[in-house]
């Protein structure tokens, strides 16, 4: 079952369940799939592939997380903003830990410095994409380049 049907499933069962939060944040996430079919030419929204609708999915988070930065910073609740990232995340394969990342960070480095690979963020990019935060991926990368700069110095 493709990562676009199991949600359309999961909207129908919300509905049954008459679980209003759950149906608006999932008929909502049907919608970004929709535009995404959209603007890759699509016929129908179960043409995306799961990666495809991962990428959407994470940019939803990402829209939730600033939007959660602006109302903490607002001083108002955040508490259906956090249930629905949450709900979202579900969707997402296991996201890496940030030893996992780091391990990988470390490799890339090595790989980047015995000329077998030009950049050490595409590397990790491949690695990572869907399974990671990108931003995380670039911090831990620096701190990474950073300590084997100053041993190797």
């Amino acid at each position: 079952m493709s990562l676009v049907t199991k949600i359309k499933s999961d909207s129908v069962q919300a509905m049954k369940d008459k679980d209003k939060d759950k149906l608006s944040t999932l008929r909502l996430l049907i919608s970004e799939l929709e535009k995404e079919k959209v603007s890759k030419k699509l016929s129908d929204v179960t043409d995306l592939t799961d990666e495809q609708a991962q990428a959407v999915i994470s940019r939803q988070i990402k829209k939730l997380d600033k939007e959660i930065e602006a109302y903490v910073g607002a001083g108002r609740s955040t508490e259906s903003q956090e249930t629905e990232k949450e709900l979202l995340k579900t969707y997402l394969p296991k996201q890496a830990t940030e030893e996992e990342i780091r391990e990988l960070a470390y490799k890339a480095d090595s790989l980047v410095r015995n000329r077998k690979i030009k950049n050490a963020m595409q590397f990790l990019s491949q690695e990572l994409r869907g399974k990671a935060d990108m931003k995380l991926v670039a911090k831990i990368a620096k701190e990474v380049q950073k300590e084997n700069d100053n041993i190797n110095a």
